[in-house]
């Protein structure tokens, strides 16, 4: 049985796929981890086909508009920042929905200052899909409202 795990895992890092989200804590958990990992000695690029269509199609929108130059996002907004040396005291929750199709999950975090991250989660069919992300902190932002700067 692990022997079969392990090849499917292999299998999906192979193609580059992501595997389907279960547990929307764990998923952004995991992101943080490898930021974390990385912080030093290079960069981490989460995942990107983790979005909901409506989020996916913001981003394809942006990137097509910019024409290869930096869009409206010119920065990691896993982090709120362009550089993640020194991130520290990551914390991940989940925040409790009424609908349970929906998931929130915050980060909260310190990167030169406390940051505050809530991931907006919508369930389709069983993958759990990332539809939004907000800072709450001092510089308060929503992706989707970034992403539609033209």
């Amino acid at each position: 049985m692990k022997l079969a795990a392990l090849g499917l895992a292999i299998a999906i890092a192979a193609c580059g796929a992501t595997p389907a989200i279960s547990d929307p804590e764990a998923f952004v958990r995991g992101v943080y981890r490898q930021i974390a990992a990385h912080a030093e000695h290079g960069s981490y690029d989460p995942p990107d086909d983790v979005y909901t269509a409506r989020l996916a199609a913001l981003f394809a929108a942006d990137r097509k508009k910019s024409g290869g130059e930096v869009g409206c996002i010119d920065f990691d907004f896993w982090t709120n920042s362009q550089d993640t040396t020194g991130i520290r005291d990551i914390r991940v929750s989940s925040v409790a929905q009424s609908d349970p199709a929906r998931k929130t999950v915050v980060a909260t975090f310190t990167l030169e200052k406390p940051m505050e991250i809530h991931f907006e989660f919508r369930r389709i069919g069983t993958r759990w899909l990332l539809d939004d992300a907000s800072s709450v902190k001092e510089e308060r932002w929503t992706l989707s409202k970034i992403l539609q700067c033209r």
